[in-house]
């Protein structure tokens, strides 16, 4: 049985359906956007991801500067190893002795080669030291390697 079809003038012609070339050149097309599509569906998944680490050492960093913020204005600098007459102070948690080395668990769980660090410096009229100061910039920067990038997250406030 063959299927027909007339045309505006009325005769009749068969129906051929597509030429080899046409249905080639359509799972070309087809194949081209598909895989389009599945690179976006990658990156998203990537971006996802990256927001995701960087949200979690956001709140990381908000944790251990509220650690810090229970601390008295005299015990912030000299628990972190400042001395009164130093002009700043920077210590970080990977180095073994470290004020801040019991912070280096948690991030090394959530961060693939994440390390913290605390810089602390004296604010006031002059050069002021720790103990002439009237207040102190804490700084809590959480850096990190995600898929073979460099991030950082960074936390700042003053103390009076």
């Amino acid at each position: 049985m063959r299927l027909t079809r007339r045309t505006a003038d009325g005769d009749r012609q068969a129906d051929r359906g597509f030429s080899l070339i046409a249905v080639v050149l359509a799972i070309g097309l087809l194949a081209g956007v598909l895989i389009s599509i599945a690179s976006m569906f990658l990156l998203g998944g990537r971006q996802v991801k990256t927001g995701k680490t960087i949200t979690e050492a956001t709140t990381m960093a908000n944790d251990f500067m509220e650690q810090l913020e229970q601390r008295s204005f005299t015990a912030l600098y000299t628990s972190l190893g400042a001395a009164a007459t130093d002009t700043t102070k920077t210590v970080f948690s990977n180095v073994t002795g470290s004020p801040i080395a019991s912070w280096q668990p948690t991030i090394s769980a959530a961060l693939q080669q994440g390390v913290a660090s605390v810089t602390i410096l004296p604010k006031g009229p002059g050069t002021p030291t720790f103990g002439s100061a009237t207040g102190i910039r804490v700084t809590v920067t959480l850096t990190w390697s995600d898929l073979g990038h460099p991030h950082t997250v960074a936390v700042s406030t003053a103390r009076f």
